[in-house]
């Protein structure tokens, strides 16, 4: 790749005077808006897509530097920035690493598949990064303590970049806590399903593409163009070596925004249900939280995000139903109407984002729990605290995964 792209030596020595970092600027002071963000961008596949699209004619933020483990793919994200901005400041990189190494980069954002959130998140943190990284946020129980704790120590501003919770499904947040539905008792989420062992036959490697650093820390396993395919209704998504399938990818956006609305989103359950089991009334799967709400994975169904309450209930698009009275709840910042800009004034102003680490870590969470009751298949007790499902070894193995050297999480 070095052959598409500026020397890291050339691009100090030509290019560095064209951008400067917003915190030359004073931007740790909370600098005027105007004042871009220089970005980087980790991964080059259909989200990244997205983002570009999004990010580039955005105020706040400069996109200046990119890089993926195919060579096509960032070559063409390059060269669609460097279209819109009308220039060729944006730079392609071998390696992720280059981004972090380089002081005149002040954010990144984390395109990259599930399985490497949690590295990516914590080297860039380590590096003075501060990080909007793509949903879900972390791919095990273990992850979602190593992101939490890195965003902590090194004083970061780290979003979890599920825009659907505050702008799809915002609303309810208001309804819910006004009273408008008395006490809550359940959460039907429609989302699809866990996450499935991937045994996809070999294919050649692409060439130029490094497959072994897709993988990451993974097992290593033979390249197949669907098993890294970004296929919003495939690929990658499906399997549990890289995601917790569609139930985690479309319940970061469903079960967060329902969490959010029930004032649940920094807390992780108590316990799951199998269907028809205890207090389980339902045929779901179904979460429970400490102060008895359950929460229900409802695949096929027509549910989408519907909350029970004493008084009542509410459905996603079911805009008959309004709040009792207003009520103060948490919202983006600085006014924004779009994560990337809540993302942006958190950065400068030095606050949390509406979407912290720590709500991304436990809405992941709640999926990956259910993701291991489909695989054990009994009802699990979960201790947050300890990190641990009491009484169930089965269980507690797929608490964290080996980690394939060297793609090890740093430690914290």
């Amino acid at each position: 790749m070095k052959q598409h792209h500026l020397s890291r030596r050339s691009f100090l020595a030509v290019c560095a005077p064209l951008f400067v970092s917003g915190r030359v600027l004073g931007l740790d002071a909370a600098t005027a808006p105007s004042n871009r963000l220089i970005a980087g961008m980790i991964g080059a596949g259909n989200r990244a897509n997205d983002l570009i699209g999004d990010l580039t004619p955005n105020g706040n933020f400069c996109l200046m530097g990119i890089c993926d483990c195919f060579p096509e793919k960032g070559i063409a994200a390059r060269d669609r920035i460097r279209g819109i901005y009308g220039n060729d400041d944006c730079i392609l990189f071998d390696r992720y690493e280059e981004i972090l190494d380089r002081s005149d980069f002040d954010v990144v954002f984390i395109a990259a598949p599930d399985h490497w959130h949690t590295k990516l998140i914590v080297e860039s943190c380590m590096a003075g990064k501060d990080v909007y990284s793509e949903k879900p946020l972390t791919l095990t129980l273990q992850e979602n303590r190593i992101v939490v704790a890195a965003a902590r120590k090194y004083n970061r501003v780290v979003t979890s970049g599920s825009q659907r919770v505050m702008e799809d499904y915002g609303y309810l947040a208001p309804i819910v806590q006004s009273g408008r539905i008395g006490e809550v008792k359940e959460v039907f989420c429609e989302v699809g399903a866990a996450g499935i062992e991937c045994t996809l036959p070999p294919e050649p490697v692409p060439e130029g593409a490094d497959w072994d650093r897709w993988l990451g820390q993974a097992p290593w396993a033979p390249y197949n163009k669907e098993r890294c395919s970004g296929n919003y209704g495939g690929g990658w998504r499906r399997y549990r070596e890289y995601c917790n399938g569609f139930l985690a990818d479309w319940g970061a956006h469903k079960f967060g925004g329902a969490l959010y609305a029930i004032g649940l989103d920094a807390e992780e359950p108590v316990k799951l249900l199998q269907p028809r089991s205890g207090e389980n009334n339902t045929d779901f799967v179904t979460l429970v939280y400490a102060n008895g709400v359950q929460v229900h994975h409802a695949p096929g169904t027509d549910y989408d995000i519907t909350i029970v309450g004493t008084e009542g209930k509410v459905k996603h698009l079911d805009f008959g139903v309004q709040p009792l009275k207003a009520v103060d709840v948490r919202r983006y910042h600085g006014g924004a109407t779009r994560i990337a800009d809540d993302f942006a004034y958190s950065v400068r102003n030095r606050v949390r984002p509406f979407q912290d680490v720590l709500y991304g870590a436990r809405t992941a969470a709640a999926c990956q729990i259910f993701n291991i009751g489909y695989r054990v298949g009994r009802d699990l007790v979960w201790n947050a605290e300890q990190c641990r499902f009491e009484g169930d070894d089965d269980a507690n193995r797929l608490v964290r995964r080996v980690q394939r050297a060297p793609y090890t999480i740093p430690e914290v």
